[in-house]
């Protein structure tokens, strides 16, 4: 069993906080990370759509290892395609976020400022279950081996 399937199972609430902090804490880089390449792509001249998608094209291996290995113990990527579907659900709501806020008049970055908080709620609950896993769907047979 890997360190994230036991952690996983584990019915120790201050483990369980510990995982949540950490989970916290790499959303805070992973978002740092994340909002200064869109602000990069913006401040070049690139639509903030296009710099959202290059912003999450770019984001989605860096932030993977960070909530894999410092989240939940996890190596390797055999639990890569499920965080990269939750990665394009979380993708695809922040990018209709982004629209319905500018068009109701915000601009660019602070638009995305503002789309960040319900974005990183839903990713905290899809990213999760991606990185988790179950047995019966993890190739290697343990809950988040990746």
């Amino acid at each position: 069993m890997t360190r994230a399937a036991a952690s996983l199972t584990s019915s120790n609430p201050s483990e369980q906080n510990n995982r949540f902090l950490r989970f916290l804490l790499a959303g805070l880089v992973n978002t740092a990370f994340g909002y200064t390449i869109y602000a990069a792509f913006v401040f070049i001249g690139a639509h903030p759509q296009l710099a959202l998608a290059l912003q999450f094209a770019i984001g989605v291996v860096f932030n993977h290892m960070t909530h894999g290995r410092f989240v939940f113990g996890t190596r390797g990527y055999s639990r890569f395609p499920y965080y990269v579907l939750a990665y394009v659900a979380v993708y695809l709501f922040n990018a209709a976020a982004l629209k319905i806020l500018m068009t109701l008049g915000a601009g660019a970055y602070l638009a995305q400022a503002i789309a960040l908080v319900p974005t990183v709620l839903l990713s905290f609950k899809l990213v999760s279950a991606a990185l988790r896993g179950s047995p019966s769907n993890s190739p290697d047979g343990e809950k988040g081996a990746s």
